[in-house]
Order: C-alpha cells, then sequence, then structure tokens
C-alpha cells in the first residue's frame, strides 16, 4: 500500500527587500519548522516538504522531500517581485509532484502552501490568479502571509481565505511565528492522519503577532516598486561580485521652534540598513530590468562599504548608472562597464540621481 503524504510547499519572496535580517531569520525558522515536526510522530510520518523561491523569477531550490531527509536550504536573493511568475511555478510543481487521487487508489492529502511576500507583485498576477482559481484553490491549503502588512492584500485575498500579517517587528517575532507555522503542519498532520482532509487546521494567532486579513481591502501603496525601502545592486571592484544595498525610508522632522511647522516641514529621506554580499545567482532569479525610477543621492543617509572586500565606499556611481566600491577619490574602473574615470564627492546640496531596484 502507497503511503499517502501531506505535502507542505514553502513559497518564499525573496526580494531584495527581503535582504537582511528578514531572510536570514526565515532560513533558520526553516530549519526550525523541521527540527519541530521530526519530534512529531504524525509529522514525521505523512508530511513532506518543499521550498519554492521567488523574486523576479521563480525556482525551486527543494524538491518535495521526507522530513528525514529534508536539509533546510539557502535562500538566495532576487531583484523584483514577480508574484504571478511564483504561483505559476508552484502550480506546475503540484502538477509535477502531487499524486491525485484515482478510482484506484489513494492519492496525496491535500496539500498545504504558506506564501511568504513582504512585498506588492511587480508583474502581472491576473493569469496565474485566474489558473489558481479555476484549478487549484478548491484543493490546496494556502495559506497567504503579509510580512510587515507590505504585502497587496487585494491579490492575497483573491487567491484565499487565510491571509494575515505577520508584525514582524513584534518582540521574538520570527521564533513565535515560525513555532505557529509548525504547529499548524502538525495540526493538520493529525487530522489527516486520522482521515480528514479538509480545510488547513491553523494553531490559534497570538494576539499582537499574527491578524487576520478580513477584507479584500487591501494596502496597495506601491506601484512597481517598493517605496518603504531604497534598493540597489552594486559590484565589488576587485572581486566582480554583487552586492546589494538596501535603505528603509523613514519619514524626518526638520528641527523649528514652531511645532505646527515643523509637522509641515517633513523630509522624506532613507537610512542605510544592510548592505549583503550576493551570489551571482541573483541576476539569474531577477527580471533583467530596472525599476526606471531613482532616488536622489541627497535623500540617501549612510554609506555603506563594500561587504565583499572592505572598500570604504560602496555607493560610487559610473557615468553608466551602475553602482560599485571604491576606497577614494580618484581613478577607477567600473567592474559593470569596464571604463575608467575620475571619481570624487559631491558637494552639500548637489546631489544626483542614482537608478533604484525593485525591491
Amino acid at each position: 500500500m502507497t503511503m499517502r503524504r501531506l505535502p507542505v510547499f514553502f513559497l518564499v519572496d525573496v526580494s531584495e527587500s527581503m535582504v537582511g535580517e528578514s531572510l536570514y531569520k526565515l532560513e533558520e525558522g526553516i530549519g526550525a519548522v523541521v527540527s519541530t515536526l521530526r519530534k512529531d510522530p504524525y509529522a514525521l510520518e505523512t508530511a513532506f516538504l518543499s521550498v519554492i523561491v521567488f523574486a523576479g523569477k521563480a525556482r525551486t531550490v527543494t524538491q518535495l522531500t521526507e522530513l528525514v531527509a529534508f536539509y533546510p536550504p539557502e535562500l538566495p536573493v532576487g531583484g523584483g517581485t514577480a508574484l504571478g511568475a511564483g504561483l505559476t511555478h508552484l502550480m506546475d510543481e503540484i502538477d509535477r509532484m502531487a499524486v491525485t487521487t484515482t478510482p484506484d487508489r489513494k492519492g496525496d492529502w491535500r496539500p498545504i502552501v504558506f506564501l511568504l511576500t513582504d512585498g506588492n507583485p511587480t508583474d502581472n498576477v491576473a493569469k496565474a490568479v485566474d489558473r489558481w482559481n479555476r484549478s487549484y484553490r478548491n484543493r490546496v491549503n494556502l495559506v497567504a502571509v503579509s510580512i510587515g502588512g507590505g504585502a497587496d492584500h487585494a491579490v492575497l485575498k483573491r487567491l484565499t481565505d487565510e491571509v494575515v500579517v505577520f508584525n514582524d517587528s513584534a518582540p521574538d517575532a520570527f521564533a513565535r511565528f515560525i513555532k505557529w507555522i509548525s504547529m499548524s503542519i502538525q495540526s493538520q498532520s493529525r487530522s489527516v492522519s486520522s482521515g480528514q482532509d479538509g480545510k488547513v487546521s491553523l494553531a490559534k494567532a497570538e494576539p499582537g503577532l499574527l491578524a487576520p486579513v478580513e477584507s479584500s481591502e487591501g494596502l496597495t501603496p506601491f506601484a512597481g516598486v517598493d517605496d518603504r525601502y531604497a534598493v540597489f545592486v552594486g559590484k565589488c571592484a576587485k572581486t566582480k561580485l554583487p552586492y546589494v544595498v538596501k535603505y528603509e525610508r523613514h519619514m524626518g522632522r526638520i528641527e523649528t521652534t514652531d511645532p505646527v511647522l515643523s509637522q509641515l516641514l517633513k523630509t522624506r529621506r532613507y537610512t542605510l540598513n544592510t548592505a549583503m554580499p550576493v551570489k551571482s545567482s541573483y541576476f539569474d532569479l531577477s527580471e533583467g530590468v530596472g525599476s526606471g525610477q531613482s532616488v536622489s543621492s541627497e535623500d540617501l543617509v549612510g554609506q555603506p562599504n563594500c561587504p565583499h572586500c572592505g572598500a570604504q565606499f560602496g555607493m560610487a556611481v559610473c557615468e553608466c548608472g551602475r553602482i560599485h566600491c571604491v576606497e577614494g577619490g580618484g581613478e577607477q574602473t567600473c567592474p559593470w562597464c569596464g571604463k575608467t574615470g575620475q571619481y570624487g564627492t559631491s558637494e552639500a546640496g548637489e546631489g544626483f540621481d542614482i537608478g533604484r531596484g525593485r525591491g
């Protein structure tokens, strides 16, 4: 008799806006989920896990694998948040990997999908959403998680009734979130072990950590670019390897003695969040097109070191418009275009525009 599996898919947004602690914590968290489930006899018997990532493109980083053989993968990074491409890849993987029930045999239990995203789609999702609702919604349990509340809730509600906002700034947020995912999978594995293959049995959401999105009135604050962050892709002048520089937007106030005037004189600037080395696979997961938008250098607060070679300035801009690192001013060669030119600092008030990523 063939064992009936409980397929569990993690569909993870690995766009540039996830760079830093969020991606590291999710990577660590998938390992924690596996460790917890291996101690549960019901999950150990039924649960099979797969990890699919999407940025500008989508790919499977771990095929559907039984718990005892599952090794938590390293999560890559790419440019863009192509949710439509991610959903299409997921549906193709379900078709390829999940065993369907026929008159002659029992197939796998209803798959569970945890969609984890923090941004607005940068591709057209209409075809993927229609295909999902037509052929998958009634036979797959999809749980959509809006990390930090930054996802397009209207789109997510078109895919599933199970949409939750994850407050990633709560105390011990990721550890508690991962525990919730583990408990939800454990609960479902117990349900299927007793022959119940229905709606996913989610663990109780902790107040202040997870909040259900009740209506389809979504937050859609971005139009092709996640404006909570300004993200830039650079290249190390020495190693030619890429890195991502992430600035976080904040609203500062110009100091005045008049509180009313102070409220009016808000400045919209970005402060340095992190600079992370990425592998050349970054380009394989990226859309291949820029955002078409830029940020003034005057609005960027903080200068990162190159995360590859440690050069003092990680935001040098070539005439070709690309970013790379330099140790100081003078003659430098751009690792993107190969041209050599003179570099120096701009005077205060003489900012210049820098092309940004799509976040």
